[in-house]
């Protein structure tokens, strides 16, 4: 019979190549409990060896110091080796594969609890709300008499308060008898405004030649007025609910558009709020 000799502590020890094969399937059953390929093979060789000084094992299994006591250092964590002191000397004892049993032990009772909470935890995320995608912004573009017309009366839709930038005097925009149809319905639909406008002799003399009028649709007390080198206004802009809309006549040529989007509304409102809080009421204008 042909034999594998492995020498430690100047002792031979006769391996007899017929089980070299079981002990090599020995490391791969080993390797399935977490070990690697490394520390299956030092660790076989310590159950077989008895307690090894570390520079036996470095001659032994010819492998570096560094990866010797790297590999010790995995089996030391598994449980499955220690280093203790005989004879005056520090040698590593190995502990019968069956000091991993309470680890196996215990995993099973997290993965238990583990699987006991998933289905609570798969309800729990199957009630979230869904986040909505983000909606690109909607551009409309309106033209003509016809288009401003239709730019305004969109704004009776305005389920909340309708802020204005005005640079004033919209009927040049739509004409007087539809905006007096306008002013109307404004009425009957409870619209409610704010109102910023340049303090410029042109306005505030509008403002006390058509309040109480049937085109005048803003109440006085939601008007307010900045001086225009702060902030010029030209043209009409509308802001309510979800729509940012601004009209302005170009080489006489009307056109306007309406963007659609929360985010940039709720932007463009700060904004206005910040005017509004600096503007200065309409009564102590007039």
């Amino acid at each position: 019979m042909c034999l594998a000799y492995v020498t430690v502590n100047l002792t031979t020890t006769a391996v007899g190549t017929c089980d070299m094969k079981e002990v090599i399937r020995i490391h791969k059953r080993l390797q399935k409990f977490g070990l690697s390929e490394k520390q299956a093979e030092l660790y076989v060789f310590l159950l077989r060896q008895g307690n090894v000084r570390i520079s036996d094992i470095v001659k032994a299994l010819e492998l570096p110091r560094s990866s010797v006591y790297e590999t010790l250092k995995g089996l030391f964590d598994l449980g499955l080796a220690e280093e203790i002191i005989e004879n005056s000397y520090k040698v590593i004892h190995a502990y019968p594969i069956e000091s991993i049993r309470h680890q196996l032990v215990e995993r099973m009772r997290e993965l238990e609890q583990q699987t006991n909470e998933l289905e609570g935890l798969e309800k729990a995320l199957q009630v979230l709300p869904a986040i909505p995608a983000p909606v690109a912004a909607i551009i409309r573009y309106y033209k003509g008499r016809a288009g401003a017309r239709q730019l305004f009366w969109n704004t009776l839709k305005a389920k909340n308060t309708l802020y204005v930038q005005s640079e004033w005097g919209r009927g040049r925009y739509v004409g007087i008898d539809f905006y007096k149809s306008f002013v109307a319905e404004s009425y009957a639909r409870n619209v409610q405004e704010k109102v910023l406008a340049n303090a410029s002799p042109r306005v505030l003399d509008s403002i006390r030649q058509h309040t109480g009028t049937p085109i005048s649709r803003a109440d006085p007390g939601r008007i307010r007025c900045v001086a225009e080198d702060v902030v010029l206004f030209k043209g009409e802009t509308l802001m309510y609910d979800n729509i940012y809309a601004h009209i302005f006549l170009k080489n006489e040529e009307i056109s306007g558009f309406e963007i659609e989007s929360q985010q940039f509304v709720d932007t463009q409102r700060a904004i206005f709020e910040i005017l509004w809080a600096q503007a200065k009421p309409l009564s102590e204008l007039l």
